[in-house]
């Protein structure tokens, strides 16, 4: 009688076992059937359509053999062999003989022979059974309860079923392996529950195939299918396993699933050894996520192993660009970006990978890509992200060939964003198609996430709808949107494209419209409309700066006007507080546009920022020769000087509108010429005493009788109310202003409007004081006066800017020295700041006045009571 040894594969029943050898190359080894010699067991029903059930005590039966046997190394012998060529014999693990240890344990019985040769073998046998019966043990038990309650199938909807076990760790015992990733299992489900057998299909991978022996069936046998077929069986073959349930096939007619073991996840195992492939259709339902399982493809690949013995690594898209950082320069579409590449300035137009916008015949494309659209301008314009190229998309079908992208903005995944708010769907790439997303498992996640949720696309509601007007489709439109914007002050708005430095289409929506915006105040360089239109110097540079700076942010419009194409004219402000004219005259886009700026709120801020640029000479500026910059008096439009201007007026403050504000009358030929033409003016308003009105036109001369003492002056208007039927006006001959009635104005002879206005407005060189309504204001009006009421002064006129003269003020009785000035005198006395930015235009008197403004601060004088203000 010869031994033999072998691994034992399964275990049928409790006294039948299937042995296998060891594998040979990459073949699956031999494998027998042996049947316990002279004992027999309980009989397990055969299946679903067996007509017989579980003998009682079955199951118990095969358990203690399968947890006894199932994966080890046994020795075996065959005692003999029936006519049908059934083997029957004696295993034995660690030298002592099973069948003796299942009948100890009650568990099989000594089968009735009818050969008188049996005695001999019989006798051990009997003795063991006889005391098994005598203990109850085993089958010679209770039978109450002894019959298993089992499924076969699910019962009704299966959907039920998984429902309420998904996600759960239930305890199991793989039954049979079909092929690598499909299982027969049976679930051992808490009492009462019945145990539940399940066709269970491993989540988030696919094995070749292996199909023969079914009836009515072609084989089919995949390459490395027997092969991934026994890796399988020798590791999770009747082994008790944790089944957690994740879905179920798309026929319903298996549930999917992961399979743990002590030893590992079976599905890495395989995929990490090239004898599975992960599969995008259930990856996503694998618990602990698709990282592992891709890294262990990934390293499959590499290795070349099994089924991806003919791999050929694809090259990175993108060369040198693979990899880069870069800022978000425009929002193209709900998954289309142009974005700049950091180190290099180049710009690239990137769509992100794996998704698309629902498309045109989808109901809900304009609403939902909207709404993607300003999810990606809210989180990305501007911003830096992080691009990984993963594919080059061809050109067709009319479309331009495009590369695709992931992009991320810290750690987030923008795509996935988008996927999981249901604002875009997942593109179904092809099998085996690596031109896809390095994200694409979380995409699909994400996706599923989405549908779970109803959101966006995937909901059943209906979708938001966006009708968006155009208010500057012609000046009446226009016109109707005016007041309601005035009145609003400060509107919250996004700028949807740039058509030059200072003209842009914006979306208001607080009214839902779109309306065009100029900058009020100041004109950028014009672009040519056409290759036959000339482009203007710096309208490039000027565009590429408010592009950069402007387009798709949030921003904040006040609205003063409309122009006669229907355009709103008025101040545009990036985060809050910079007022973007002025960023672009600071940077010589622009240049001042002086009717609309002296309009604006804002007019100073605006001649600073141009001067500032002047001074810099940038970009416009530096097309023209410093020494050409002209300090006539007569041509407000010429710049500053770089040369300290020296030319002295005797002048007398005509009136005061601030501390820092007057109007002056030079005294010179003209100022005696004036004495004449208003006596002469007198005489002819008392002896032409008609009742002749006007038709009021802002910025006319007309005559005008001045409220306190009833006499005729000239004067120009400022402003018509045609509901009160008043006009405001000021007199140009001494620069006070007031409102009056429409009955006290008439229209000027010819022959005294020759002389011209003898009044100028000015302003304190080199420094800033508070308006009236300011902290100091009044006192600094106070101040001016004191110094300056009933005297002839000396002015330097230091430059001109619109018009507006930019005065050093000097008491001829006291000094005509920079730290004597009246200037000087309002920074001593704190109620006035120097304006450091004229240091480039007269270094020599702003130094002195800054020393002025030091002692100030010391003697804690004014403004400088509670300490020191200023920004440094």
């Amino acid at each position: 009688m010869s031994y033999h040894k072998a691994i034992v594969k399964s275990v049928l029943s409790g006294d039948t076992i299937v042995l296998r050898g060891k594998p040979k190359g990459n073949q699956p080894p031999p494998e027998r059937q042996l049947n316990l010699a002279y004992v027999e067991a309980p009989r397990l029903r055969l299946g679903q359509n067996s007509k017989t059930d579980d003998e009682p005590f079955a199951f118990e039966s095969r358990e203690f053999l399968r947890k006894l046997l199932v994966g080890k190394e046994v020795s075996f012998v065959i005692a003999y062999t029936t006519p049908n060529s059934r083997e029957f014999g004696s295993i034995f693990i660690s030298s002592e003989n099973v069948t003796f240890q299942a009948l100890r344990e009650g568990w099989v019985k000594v089968r009735d022979r009818k050969t008188k040769d049996d005695g001999d073998e019989l006798e051990p046998l009997l003795s063991l059974e006889q005391s098994a019966k005598e203990a109850g043990k085993g089958i010679w038990g209770d039978k109450e309860n002894s019959v298993r309650v089992v499924n076969y199938a699910l019962p009704g909807d299966s959907s039920q079923f998984l429902n309420k076990y998904r996600g759960t760790s239930i305890d199991g015992i793989v039954e049979q392996v079909r092929d690598a990733s499909t299982l027969r299992v049976l679930l051992l489900l808490q009492p009462p529950e019945p145990q539940q057998y399940i066709t269970l299909m491993i989540s988030g991978i696919k094995a070749p195939i292996v199909r023969k022996g079914i009836p009515d069936v072609e084989e089919l046998i995949e390459p490395f299918g027997e092969e991934a077929k026994f890796f399988v069986e020798s590791k999770l073959l009747q082994r008790d396993v944790k089944i957690v349930l994740e879905g179920q096939s798309g026929n319903n007619q298996a549930l999917i699933g992961s399979v743990l073991h002590p030893a590992g996840n079976i599905a890495e195992a395989l995929v990490q050894v090239g004898l599975a492939k992960v599969v995008d259709w259930s990856i996503t339902l694998v618990t602990d996520g698709p990282v592992k399982l891709r890294a262990a493809e990934k390293l499959a690949k590499e290795k070349r192993l099994r089924i991806w013995q003919d791999h050929v690594a694809r090259s990175k898209a993108g060369g040198e660009d693979h990899e880069f950082n870069g800022t978000v320069t425009k929002i193209i579409s709900g998954d289309t970006l142009q974005i700049r590449v950091n180190r290099s300035g180049v710009e690239k137009k990137l769509q992100l990978s794996s998704i698309r916008q629902p498309k045109p015949k989808d109901p809900k494309l304009p609403e939902y890509n909207y709404d993607a659209r300003e999810l990606l301008r809210k989180r990305l314009i501007g911003k830096v992200v992080h691009v990984t190229i993963d594919y080059e998309k061809p050109a067709q079908d009319n479309f331009e060939a495009r590369e695709c992208a992931t992009v991320k903005i810290g750690e987030t995944n923008i795509a996935e964003i988008l996927v999981e708010r249901g604002l875009a769907h997942v593109i179904r790439h092809k099998k085996d198609d690596e031109d896809r997303s390095g994200a694409y498992d979380q995409l699909l996640i994400a996706e599923q996430k989405a549908i779970n949720n109803g959101k966006g696309i995937h909901s059943g509601k209906e979708p938001p709808v966006y009708r968006i007007g155009d208010a500057s489709e012609n000046s009446n439109k226009a016109r109707q949107f005016l007041h309601s914007l005035q009145r609003s002050g400060r509107i919250p708005a996004i700028v949807d494209h740039v058509a030059n430095g200072s003209r842009f289409k914006i979306y208001v929506p607080k009214e839902n419209c779109k309306l065009t915006f100029v900058l009020g105040g100041v004109r950028s360089p014009r672009l040519g409309r056409s290759p036959a239109e000339k482009t203007e110097p710096f309208a490039a540079e000027a565009l590429e700066f408010a592009t950069n700076r402007a387009l798709q942010r949030d921003v904040e419009i006040e609205v003063e006007n409309v122009d006669k194409t229907g355009g709103f004219i008025g101040t545009l402000w990036l985060n809050k507080t910079e007022n973007f004219a002025v960023s672009l005259l600071q940077e010589g886009f622009a240049t001042i546009h002086e009717y609309s700026a002296d309009q604006s709120a804002y007019a100073n801020q605006l001649y600073a920022g141009e001067r500032a640029a002047k001074s810099s000479r940038k970009n416009i500026w530096g097309l023209h020769d410093g020494n050409s910059l002209s300090n006539d008096i007569t041509n407000d439009r010429e710049g500053v000087t770089q040369e300290p201007n020296k030319e002295y007026l005797d002048v007398i403050i005509s009136e005061v509108v601030s501390g820092g504000n007057f109007y002056i009358q030079v005294v010179n030929d003209s100022i005696h010429s004036l004495e004449q033409l208003m006596s002469e003016f007198s005489l002819h308003h008392k002896n032409n005493n008609s009742n002749q009105t006007i038709t009021p036109r802002n910025g006319e001369i007309v005559s005008a009788q001045f409220t306190q003492d009833d006499q005729w002056y000239r004067a120009k208007i400022k402003k018509y109310s045609s509901e009160a039927k008043t006009v405001e006006v000021i007199y140009i001959d001494y620069g006070n202003s007031e409102t009056i009635p429409l009955s006290r104005v008439r229209p000027i002879p010819p022959n005294f409007s020759q002389l011209p206005p003898q009044s100028h407005e000015a302003v304190l060189s080199f420094i800033k004081v508070s308006p009236l309504e300011g902290d100091y204001g009044i006192e600094a009006l106070e101040r001016f006066r004191e110094l300056t009421d009933n005297k002839q002064l000396v002015a330097n006129l230091d430059f001109v800017e619109n018009k507006v003269r930019h005065l050093t003020l000097y008491d001829p009785a006291v000094s005509q020295s920079p730290e004597a000035s009246i200037n000087a005198e309002l920074v001593r006395d704190g109620l006035a700041l120097v304006e450091k930015s004229y240091l480039p235009v007269n270094r020599i008197v702003v130094e002195k006045l800054l020393e002025v403004q030091d002692q100030a601060k010391k003697n804690r004088m004014g403004m400088f009571e509670y300490g020191d203000i200023t920004e440094d």
